[in-house]
């Protein structure tokens, strides 16, 4: 998912009569406020295809990879920079493998390609192509944080594809990932699990007096838990729970935004979210 966009605003005034031609004012154009940047950095692409297709260009027996992600160059110090640019990666490779996680992409590339060759080679007739779309970005900027979202898409023959969601936050200061522990006053989570079910409930419709396995939830003994899969943003929680996570996957995967101006009492005034409290 790209989670943000620019709207660009085109205004046409003209302006016509048969007698006397009035003078148009047009009037200023409000620009959109830019959005903060505390880090520069660049999207690295890898655009490759393997299989016989690379050769043939018949578009048949491919594996097709596009994989977009985020390197900071400025912004932050080199320890921070480096730590973040390697987080980032890992967090991506983590989601992203076909038996184990692996330490860089070319690791992933080539267990991909390898896999798909031996499809080819067991099953001479098998022509079903296969994917690999990877997409980072960061989609927040603070001065004392930065978060990411990443899509990614594979599909490796079966019934349907399969996508992920990827939600992290990083300190500026420190370079490692933010966890709930590190902006939230100790023993949050029974309150902040209560509170986030309520907003789960009325997002899926679901009455409190309804138990969650009832509707096909998966939550461990029937109660509700926020996971680990969130990233700060405007001032908000997203949480993401991907397909089959809490649910079949008919039921597909599921955001929930939580405010932060809701969740006042629950905010660490030390941590990089502290400002909020005041």
């Amino acid at each position: 998912m790209k989670p943000l966009g620019f709207l660009s605003i085109l205004l046409l005034l003209t302006a016509c009569e048969f007698g006397k031609k009035e003078s148009v004012t047009t009037p200023e154009v409000v620009q959109p406020i830019a959005k903060a940047t505390f880090v520069n950095y660049e999207l690295k692409k890898i655009d490759e295809q393997k299989g016989p297709c690379a050769a043939d260009g018949k578009g048949e027996k491919c594996l097709s990879i596009e994989i977009q992600y985020p390197v900071i160059d400025s912004g932050a110090s080199a320890k921070v920079i480096d730590s973040i640019n390697k987080q980032i990666q890992h967090d991506i490779l983590n989601y992203a493998f076909i038996s184990e996680p692996k330490d860089d992409f070319k690791l992933l590339i080539a267990e991909m390609s390898q896999e798909y060759e031996r499809i080819l080679d067991e099953n001479e007739d098998y022509t079903s192509g296969w994917l690999l779309e990877i997409s980072s970005d960061i989609i927040h900027q603070d001065s004392s944080f930065i978060s990411t979202a990443t899509t990614i898409f594979t599909f490796t023959g079966g019934a349907h594809p399969n996508s992920m969601q990827v939600y992290r936050s990083y300190d500026l200061t420190t370079g490692k990932v933010l966890e709930l522990s590190d902006i939230l006053v100790e023993g949050y989570e029974e309150e902040l699990n209560k509170l986030a079910e309520i907003e789960f409930r009325m997002d899926k419709k679901i009455p409190p007096s309804e138990p969650l396995n009832e509707q096909g939830y998966f939550f461990e003994n029937g109660q509700f838990q926020l996971n680990t899969n969130f990233a700060i943003m405007n001032k908000s929680l997203l949480f993401y729970y991907n397909a089959y996570e809490i649910g079949p996957y008919s039921m597909g995967p599921t955001e929930l935004e939580l405010k932060l101006t809701d969740y006042v009492n629950l905010i660490n005034p030390a941590g990089v979210i502290g400002d909020l409290k005041n």
